[in-house]
């Protein structure tokens, strides 16, 4: 309107407007133009179809690769010592190795993720790489709100505590949280992993077992069946021998049974030590659990046995010299007061040895040793 006030011609309007557009000096300074229409991510169904990863820092001279599930915004934050191609393909096996392969990542065009061998790693995988826009970081906007989300908290608790507790609390709490954003306004853990993580705040409201007790009979069943095993317990104070897992030690070592744990733990007092066993590793000390009787018999008790006439004395040797040595030898009754039985050659009699058929193995495919 300002040039009709002092020349005129034909599309004066037009030819004006056409030359702002087309001078370059003006184009150069111009504002930014008005912002497109917003195209989202389409929405996923399931976690880990498609994650978002960036990477933060310098914070504290180290960076870290955050991982951001796009369905359930799980986090996934590793600490790293370098930002290179390969220290970056490693974390991520890892992250799939656990999770398994996304079928999308999204990341922007940092040199690790640009390289040919990020984009065979993808490829091997099945994994399909989509890069933001260079300097467009909306784009990328699910790791970069993450992002400076943690850079703000990391600052505050780091304060109170060491980095690395820091980052391991923060993950803890995040994942906790629950998120607008996510279905049915659920916390990260409830929908990635469908449960709920148990945190310090857990201990205020007591945890109750809905099934309590039951186990695997089936399972125990064919494991008693298949090795032969019966049913072992000892009591406390009961003489065991022990599994010893020493070396140049032999196999077994006694000890006493000082406590039991719940069907089948132990702890054993052996040379003075405390060994935590299995009922596996024990079995009975037989000759220690004997009882013997209390008082040693009366030599009255004893029964008397015929005496002979030894027929072995030359002729020259009397019979007072025999008793003599005889009279020499150690009695029957030691220090102690406990009676011995007279021997064989005291009596003259010969032992009567009682013959039985010998145990011969029987080979048991199924058992492991044969005690």
């Amino acid at each position: 309107m300002l040039a009709r006030n002092y020349v005129y011609w034909t599309n004066i309007n037009q030819d004006i407007e056409k030359f702002v557009k087309t001078c370059r000096r003006c184009q150069e300074t111009a504002k930014s133009p008005v912002k497109t229409t917003l195209c989202s991510w389409p929405l996923e169904d399931k976690p880990w179809n498609r994650i978002h990863a960036d990477f933060a820092g310098p914070l504290d001279g180290k960076m870290y690769l955050i991982v951001v599930d796009a369905y359930s915004k799980w986090p996934e934050i590793v600490e790293m010592s370098s930002t290179t191609t390969g220290s970056t393909i490693r974390e991520l096996r890892r992250l799939f190795a656990q999770f398994g392969n996304p079928y999308t990542l999204v990341t922007d065009n940092g040199p690790q993720f640009t390289s040919k061998d990020f984009e065979d790693f993808c490829n091997e995988n099945g994994v399909r790489h989509m890069k933001s826009p260079p300097f467009h970081p909306q784009s990328n906007g699910q790791a970069e709100r993450f992002v400076d989300t943690f850079k703000r908290n990391f600052e505050k608790m780091k304060e109170d505590m060491s980095p690395n507790k820091a980052l391991q609390n923060f993950l803890q709490t995040y994942r906790r949280t629950p998120c607008s954003s996510t279905p049915g306004g659920k916390s990260p853990a409830e929908v990635f992993l469908r449960r709920e993580i148990r945190t310090k705040l857990s201990l205020l409201k007591p945890y109750v077992k809905s099934k309590d007790g039951t186990r695997n009979h089936r399972m125990e069943e064919q494991y008693n069946r298949h090795h032969g095993a019966r049913q072992k317990e000892f009591n406390v104070g009961d003489l065991v021998w022990a599994m010893d897992y020493r070396s140049r030690k032999p196999q077994h070592t006694p000890g006493r049974i000082l406590q039991r744990y719940g069907n089948r733990l132990y702890d054993v007092l052996i040379d003075g030590q405390v060994w935590k066993r299995h009922a596996n590793q024990l079995r009975l000390n037989a000759d220690a659990n004997l009882q013997y009787p209390d008082s040693t018999p009366e030599l009255a008790d004893l029964p008397l046995l015929p005496t002979s006439k030894p027929n072995h004395l030359s002729k020259g040797q009397n019979l007072t010299q025999h008793e003599a040595r005889t009279n020499t030898q150690p009695s029957s009754m030691d220090t102690s007061g406990a009676a011995t039985l007279p021997t064989e050659e005291a009596t003259g009699q010969r032992r009567i040895r009682q013959r039985r058929a010998p145990e011969r193995l029987m080979v048991d495919p199924r058992k492991k040793t044969y005690a």
